[in-house]
Formats: C-alpha cells, structure tokens, sequence
C-alpha cells in the first residue's frame, strides 16, 4: 500500500510538472495602432526565442492610448503589463508611481548603448523608469515633378530651408485641377498638423522657450510675441497663403504618396515606407527649415518602452521590455515600422552598411545626423499630458482662422490652471 501510494504520488508529481511546464505566462502590451505590422513582427520574435510568455496587445489610435493609459493604472489594475511611452510623459508617468524601475533590466553596456538623450529623458527621480525605443527627427520631403511643373528648384539633400522660403513656393506649388475653388494639389503641410512635437521648433527657431523653467509656467512664454509671430506664420499657411489643408483626414504621407501635396515636413518612418513601396515620381527630401536668422531647432525625442508598477508578471514583462529595447527586437522594430533606432550600434550601421550606399536608403544618414545636431526635445514637466492636449485645441482653432494671441493666451491660462496641482 506504502510502495502503491509513492507511485501514485510521484506520477502525480510528474504531471502537475508537464502541466505547469505546458502553462504560459500571458502579458499585455498597450501601444499605439499606427506601427501597423511591426508589433506583430517584434512579438512573434519574441515568443519564438521565449515561448513560456504569450503576449497580448491592445492596439490604440495615439490619443486614444494615452486617454486608456491614464484611466487604467488610475483604476490600479494589473493591465497592461507592458506599456508604450511617449518620451515626455516619462516624469508625469514617473511622478504617478505607474511605472517600475528598470535599471535591474540592463546591463551597463546595453545601456551605453542607448543614445545619451533618450537615456537621460527615460529617467525619473534617479532611476530608469521607461526604456529608449526609439528617437526622431524631422525632414521636408519634396515631389521634384511637381516642382518642376511650377518651375521652381527644389532644396538638395544638405540645403536648409528656411520657413519665408516654405512660404514663397508653397502657393506656387498648389493647383486646383478642376477649378472648382479647391486645390488637388497642395503645397505644404506639417505630418503631425496640431502637435506641439512638430510645431515647437517654429517658435523656438525664434528665440523662445516651450515652457518655464521649473516646468510648470507657461503664461508669457506660450503667448509670448514670438509664440504669435510663429503661429500667425502656421495660420498664414492655410489661410491666407490656401497652401495647406485644414482638413487633415487624410494624412500628409499618404496625400504625398498619391501626388496631392508637393511638400511636408515628416518623421524618417515616410523614408522607410517609400523605400519598401516606391512611389511612382521623383522625389527627394531636404533638412528641417528654420526661420532667416533664427536658429535651427528639429523635433526629437521619440517612443519608450515602461513596465506597469502593477503589473502581477513584472518579470516576464521586463524581459520583453529588455528584448524589444536592447535586444533583437530593436532592429525588427526599426525595420518594420521605420522610426529612428535609439541604439548606436544600429545607428552606425546606416554609415557603414552597404545597403545605405544608393537611394533614397543613403538618405539615412542625413537623417541620422540630423537627428544627432539640432535637436529640440519637447518640455520636460510633469504636466506634459496637459500641456499638449490643450495646446491641440489651440493649434486647431488657430488653424481653423481664430485669433492667434487669443487663442494662445486661453492656452497659457487652461494650462496655468492644470499646472497649479503640481507647485
């Protein structure tokens, strides 16, 4: 009977092991729905080197993710594990205690690894919180046919820009096909048309600031003379120049692809998309433009990777954190949906790599240097979620034709009345 049970005991021992071997950890990762096709390569990626953990992901339109963010883990619950964070959230996410510590994650060397600015902006209160996935910069991307149909030379590879320049040739390069009062065929537009991202450089090329220095005051800095001089030139675009579309359903990269806009300014992820699937014109892309004697101020900083403080697999969720940030899948990322790596190694290999010798991929490396030179970072506050969302409001009323310090100085007191909660 003894010797019966001992048996009995030890198969059942045996399969409550094969069963628990056979179980997976499952884990959910919250990202934006716009990197299409590489979450689902960076996953399968993941899930073959580490097939004990099963990933799941919520995929959500931008402003949608960070809306679902905050009423999740203000809800304290366990999901998501895994959670995409725009670089400037990191302290307003750090400060809420919703994100876990990931220095134990990296070793120093992965981490030296990292371009210097994105590990500094990872960084709350000492400790590394969100971990580089990417970086950015910004170039203007011009369809040469439809310059030369309106005769005007288009910038080369290195030239410059400057913003008067934009808007000397952007009525010129805008055509109404049908004459029906509308153009097909636009001059200009900014990829991301009310995000504070893409239009901070246009004051802080002349001379401001994009927020106080203790990174809650904003009043006579957002409305200052030349945050009006610097909006009243983005409304002048679609308003009085009629050389950009208010309406920006259809985005500015698309519009592009199919030959309805002559030039945008865009992130280096359009470079990767071109490549894989050529457009049918010439095209080419030149460096961020500036204003005449101002200074050169490009958009940077770029998505990071966080694991939730509440997450109930915070083991399993930091070793994907590790993998998509250090390890294999911050190639397959940069592949897949073209944003700028934040790994030096890969960055280097744009230099060096044969593939990046022809066009238009040789044009990385302009990207890249752009990107290291120049580069403007977005306010770092813990009321980053605030001050965006509101300046939105603003950047679409001032592009819908409302008065433009009005509307800048109704921002600076929204957002005034927002910051108290953090003096």
């Amino acid at each position: 009977m003894h010797k019966r049970c001992s048996i009995v005991g030890l198969w059942l021992l045996f399969l409550s092991t094969f069963v628990l071997a056979q179980e997976k950890t499952t884990i959910t990762w919250m990202t934006d729905v716009g990197f299409g096709t590489g979450i689902d390569e960076v996953i399968a990626a993941f899930q073959a080197e580490n097939p004990d953990i099963e990933v799941q992901v919520d995929r959500l339109p931008f402003n949608d993710l960070f809306a679902q963010i905050q009423i999740r883990m203000n809800a304290g619950g366990s999901d998501p594990d895994v959670l995409m964070v725009d670089v400037p959230v990191t302290a307003s996410y750090g400060l809420r205690g919703w994100l876990a510590g990931l220095d134990d994650v990296f070793t120093d060397e992965e981490k030296a690894n990292w371009i210097e600015a994105a590990r500094t902006a990872g960084t709350y209160d000492g400790a590394l919180v969100s971990a580089p996935v990417s970086t950015s910069t910004q170039m203007l991307y011009y369809n040469k046919a439809l310059f030369d149909r309106a005769g005007i030379t288009p910038p080369g590879v290195d030239e410059r820009w400057t913003w008067e320049q934009i808007a000397e040739a952007a009525p010129k390069l805008t055509f109404d096909e049908d004459g029906d009062g509308t153009p097909d065929i636009w001059g200009f537009n900014w990829e991301q048309t009310i995000r504070i991202y893409q239009l901070q450089p246009l004051p802080v090329s002349l001379g401001a600031l994009a927020i106080g220095e203790d990174g809650v005051t904003v009043d006579g800095i957002i409305n200052s003379p030349e945050w009006v001089q610097a909006f009243t030139y983005y409304q002048d675009m679609f308003n009085a120049l009629k050389a950009a579309p208010q309406n920006d359903t259809v985005p500015s990269g698309d519009m592009f692809r199919t030959g309805n806009i002559a030039m945008f300014v865009g992130g280096p992820w359009n470079l990767n998309g071109y490549a894989n699937e050529p457009l049918e014109f010439e095209w080419g892309v030149s460096r961020h433009p500036y204003f005449e004697g101002g200074s050169i101020a490009i958009p940077t900083g770029s998505w990071h990777v966080g694991v939730s403080a509440n997450s109930d697999q915070p083991e399993a969720a930091k070793k994907f954190v590790q993998f998509l940030s250090a390890g294999p899948g911050a190639e397959i990322w940069w592949r897949e949906t073209g944003n700028l790596p934040a790994q030096l190694p890969i960055l280097d290999m744009f230099q060096n790599d044969p593939q990046f010798e022809t066009a238009p991929m040789s044009l990385m490396k302009v990207v890249a240097n752009e990107a290291s030179e120049n580069a403007v970072p977005r306010p770092v506050t813990v009321g980053y979620l605030e001050y965006e969302q509101i300046l939105q409001d603003a950047f679409n009323d001032i592009r819908n034709g409302s008065d433009v310090k009005t509307s800048l100085d109704t921002a600076a007191s929204r957002i005034a009345s927002e910051m108290a909660k953090y003096r």
